[in-house]
């Protein structure tokens, strides 16, 4: 079996994943419902007065908060669930014995979880943005938001097109240690707290390196283009770590 068919394979397991595709559908259509009621709200700004004795606007904003956080702890928890589950089913021994090439399943499952959270995150997140950013470009200019927005980032020092890029390697960087506490203990449920082990650790490492960038007196662009390297490479090392013990460990 090759790579680019465990990708797939992986895709369409997910699909299957009945209990989570039924939550991510849940949570994607209170997310719309709230955000075109809130827009509403803000639409007729001038009767929030009246609004703030209004039992249903108190139940809105109750429910805005529980369901900011059950996105929250949901996105947290997925990733962990897509990794651990050929554990907890007991695949992983099945495609090891099977022939599969270790190295090859880890960066097939890895590449499948990233694009499989990049969807999860479309739906959760971006289609309510995008109705709030409509109704923004029909009250301000677009390019207006925009350089608002780039001028903030410029006015600290940082690049806009830099902050995204350490997004990104941030976000991947997570994934990474997710699978490494996974595979680690096999799926076990304490991988989360060897997850957040592994954080503190990085982040100790990161802090304790990102002195050195301040003490030679590096630029605010500079200083994030060195602690998305030092991040790059711990990325790196805990690639190597998963890889070590998916090939050495008995399933």
């Amino acid at each position: 079996m090759t790579a680019t068919q465990i990708f797939k394979m992986e895709l369409f397991k997910y699909t299957k994943d009945r209990t989570y595709i039924i939550t991510t559908g849940i949570l994607a259509i209170i997310n719309i419902l709230l955000t075109v009621y809130f827009m509403n709200v803000f639409d007729n700004i001038n009767q929030v007065n009246r609004l703030e004795n209004d039992y249903l606007f108190g139940l809105m904003i109750i429910l805005l908060v529980f369901t900011i956080f059950a996105n929250m702890i949901f996105m947290f928890v997925y990733p962990f669930h897509l990794v651990s589950m050929d554990y907890k089913n007991n695949v992983m021994s099945m495609l090891v014995s099977s022939g599969v090439n270790r190295t090859q399943l880890f960066f097939a499952k890895l590449g499948a979880i990233f694009l499989w959270n990049i969807i999860l995150t479309l739906i959760l997140v971006f289609i309510p943005s995008a109705l709030i950013l409509f109704r923004f470009q029909q009250i301000v200019d677009i390019q207006t938001i925009l350089s608002g927005i780039s001028a903030g980032f410029n006015t600290v020092g940082f690049s806009f097109l830099g902050v995204i890029a350490s997004s990104f390697i941030s976000y991947i960087n997570s994934l990474v240690i997710i699978a490494t506490a996974t595979i680690m203990l096999k799926g076990s449920n304490l991988t989360i707290f060897l997850f957040m082990g592994l954080s503190m650790l990085q982040g100790v490492i990161t802090n304790t390196l990102s002195i050195i960038p301040t003490s030679l007196g590096f630029s605010m662009t500079g200083i994030l283009i060195m602690n998305n390297l030092i991040v790059v490479v711990i990325t790196l090392i805990f690639v190597l770590i998963s890889l070590h013990f998916m090939k050495t460990q008995n399933l």
